[in-house]
């Protein structure tokens, strides 16, 4: 009798593996609600501030800012940074262009975030209600919306490849 490799025993997981592994899972969570959050903006919360009267948009979008840091603004940080750590904390077997495709999701939801939406926020903040501005808010967020679903896909894809 000879002796024959099993290939149906999975492999071995060490804690290394396991964190990274739980992360995977943790990070396709976070960007899954993050990705419904930005288009739920893109289709719904940024259109609608063209509902509300001129008078009153200041202090609705006062509202608005003072109600999303738990539920939008620290998920979205946490999605875009540890989208952009994925690079190095990714599994073992998860292809590098993938990755990067994860990681780059990140670096670009968040530097449409910082670079484009907040200061069209600030601007909304100074200026009130105004159409070229929630245009170029319903603009940057759509880049990173965008941005989001296809790092959610690629995790999605990655978590979906683990299971097998």
């Amino acid at each position: 009798m000879t002796n024959q490799l099993n290939t149906t025993t999975p492999a071995v997981r060490t804690p290394s593996s396991r964190w990274r592994d739980l992360g995977l899972v943790g990070l396709t969570a976070l960007s899954a609600y993050s990705t419904a959050l930005g288009w739920q903006a893109q289709l719904v919360s940024y259109p609608l501030y063209r509902a509300v009267s001129r008078e009153d948009f200041l202090a609705y979008h006062e509202q608005y800012n003072q109600a999303i840091p738990v539920v939008v603004i620290a998920p979205g940080f946490l999605t875009f940074l540890g989208g952009i750590a994925f690079w190095w904390t990714r599994p073992a077997g998860v292809p590098r262009p993938v990755a990067g495709l994860v990681a780059g999701s990140g670096l670009v939801s968040l530097l449409a975030t910082v670079l484009w939406a907040i200061p069209q926020h600030d601007r909304l903040d100074e200026i009130g209600q105004s159409a070229a501005t929630i245009d170029s808010l319903l603009q940057a967020n759509l880049l990173r919306s965008v941005a989001l679903t296809a790092g959610t896909l690629a995790l999605c894809w990655c978590v979906a490849r683990r299971r097998r």
